[in-house]
């Protein structure tokens, strides 16, 4: 057996189903390997590397399992790195196997050569390069335990066309156990904890990326309702707690709500889950949460004082955290709190435009959210249309609000739309894209054509780059400079490959668009155009403090 053959078997006996890449020359014995001996699975083949680790990555988001990709050497490895920085960012576990040249022409400058082992080595939880055919049952296992483990992130394998080539001297190999998962508190800050609860009186929990990671959305439930505690949400951390439930706050941050900001404003105790702290939730760090005590719970300990230090620190896997800490104190309620913050969400409503014949954005991602089910992921590419959908169209459910956050990788929603719909082909996938994230990887239509993926491809169409001419507009005297863009006729677009389309730029005609793409089994282009001057608020502006939210 050689090494190309052994790998998929090694990888089929990890769980691995599903590859997504492009075929090239140092990795024709790998995809050779594939057809000729393992039909089974499946190899879903993108128009750009890009598009293959940012659908890699949807796959993974949506489904809780790592990703794989498989690009050839050189360029094949160079185009996948972005892509890498993206899930780094946000701990998306993904495997990427990197075609490399012979071991004897690595360094000589080799046609498609490139040291993507190095190159990668920043931007990824750990990279390996395959030098002995022996070594690779080893290095893949430990590549999806280390993709999937402690804090999930990429891992990258630079594996060369002779070892892919080489006799496998013995091969035999099962599986070890995975880790369990594990934490690292002492009983003293336990105790420090339930005093902290017992005496506050305006918590809220703030809870990110971490509880989607590790399949703990159920226990931050708990925790809520037994304290009567309410919940804000980052970006990555959209469908861990209902938006609908009356203890949500919505979203915080640069363009969170007026309520979930100005609580973390005025918390006394903020328990902060599987969060980061990053720049666009706190704004001005000096003036974040400037009464509250505050308890950290972490799995990364490189996360842990970094940008806000704690008071509290519950270092380890939620999975062995967040039990405990429901079970922690007794049952409580914060009724004046609680009624505080209903005031609030009063006083200041998002804004979804009026009831009239025009079509605001969010008022038009508004009448989408009520045509989709709870189980139907949503995937967004970046910009505009991204805030508000995290505002206006709520998820229910983990894994199924799907967007680049860290990163905020443009050209990432569409081919993750395809990874989401593979990983998670019971509900349709609706995509939700800006005209300008969209063209990053318009390439793309064509695999959704050849593989009829039944996908909601909604194009928001404000004839540019909205979120940066907000900018210009908010802070460079309204000098607007390189956001304007030609665009495609997207219906002709979608029929060139033999899919349906639609255009619309009011509220009736979309909601009979929306009931005649209810009955269409395969993907659909909708195109919803709106006002070009329309910003999104709330909004904070870099380096303010919270409490000074702009609301349009």
């Amino acid at each position: 057996m050689n090494g190309a053959q052994w790998t998929w078997n090694v990888l089929k006996q990890l769980g691995v189903d599903t590859i997504f890449g492009i075929p090239g020359g140092a990795i024709l014995p790998l995809v050779d390997a594939m057809v000729a001996e393992h039909p089974d699975l499946r190899f879903i083949v993108t128009r750009h590397e890009a598009a293959a680790i940012h659908a890699a990555d949807g796959y993974a988001r949506v489904s809780g399992r790592p990703g794989v990709v498989l690009v050839t050497s050189g360029p094949g490895g160079t185009n996948v790195v972005t892509g890498l920085a993206t899930a780094m960012t946000d701990s998306v576990p993904l495997v990427v196997l990197i075609g490399q040249v012979p071991t004897p022409l690595i360094g000589t400058d080799a046609f498609q050569e490139a040291d993507l082992f190095s190159m990668t080595m920043p931007i990824v939880k750990h990279s390996w390069r395959i030098t002995r055919p022996q070594e690779i049952a080893g290095v893949l296992e430990q590549a999806v335990r280390v993709a999937t483990s402690g804090r999930p992130g990429p891992v990258a394998i630079e594996f060369p066309k002779d070892m892919q080539l080489a006799e496998v001297p013995d091969a035999r190999w099962e599986p070890s156990p995975a880790p369990e998962p594990t934490a690292w508190v002492r009983p003293l800050e336990w105790a420090r904890v339930r005093s902290l609860l017992r005496y506050a009186r305006r918590p809220v929990l703030y809870v990110g990326g971490g509880v989607t990671a590790s399949d703990t959305a159920h226990w931050v439930r708990q925790i809520a309702e037994r304290y009567q505690i309410p919940v804000t949400t980052t970006l990555m951390g959209l469908g861990t707690f209902p938006g609908l439930h009356p203890l949500s706050l919505g979203m915080l941050g640069m363009h969170g709500t007026w309520t979930a900001n100005h609580a973390m404003q005025e918390a006394d105790l903020i328990l902060a889950l599987g969060v980061r702290f990053d720049d666009r939730v706190t704004g001005k760090v000096d003036q974040f949460a400037p009464h509250a005590k505050i308890v950290h719970a972490e799995v990364d300990p490189a996360e842990v004082g970094k940008i806000v230090r704690p008071h509290v620190v519950l270092r380890g896997d939620l999975r062995c955290t967040l039990p405990r800490l429901a079970r922690l104190a007794e049952p409580k309620r914060h009724d004046a709190w609680l009624a505080q913050l209903e005031r609030w969400k009063a006083e200041h409503p998002l804004k979804v435009g009026d009831e009239g014949a025009g079509l605001s954005a969010p008022k038009a991602l508004s009448i989408i959210a009520r045509y989709l089910n709870d189980d139907d992921p949503v995937v967004t590419e970046v910009g505009q249309h991204q805030m508000w959908a995290a505002l206006v169209v709520p998820r229910g459910l983990p894994r199924r609000f799907i967007t680049s956050g860290g990163a905020g990788t443009m050209g990432y929603g569409f081919p993750a739309a395809m990874g989401a719909q593979l990983g998670h082909p019971r509900g349709r996938v609706c995509l939700l894209a800006g005209d300008g994230s969209f063209q990053m990887n318009l390439q793309e239509m064509a695999t959704l054509a050849q593989y009829q993926l039944p996908i909601w491809v909604i194009i928001i169409n404000n004839l540019g780059h909205g979120m940066v001419r907000q900018w210009q507009d908010l802070f460079h005297g309204e000098r607007r400079h390189g956001v304007f863009l030609l665009n495609p006729d997207f219906v002709k677009l979608a029929e060139a490959f033999g899919i349906p389309g639609f255009s619309v730029n009011q509220a009736g005609a979309l909601e009979e668009a929306l009931a005649v793409m209810q009955r269409i089994e395969g993907p659909v282009v909708l195109e919803v155009v709106v006002p070009e001057d329309e910003h999104v608020y709330p909004m904070v502006p870099a380096g303010q403090p919270l409490s000074m939210v702009l609301e349009g």
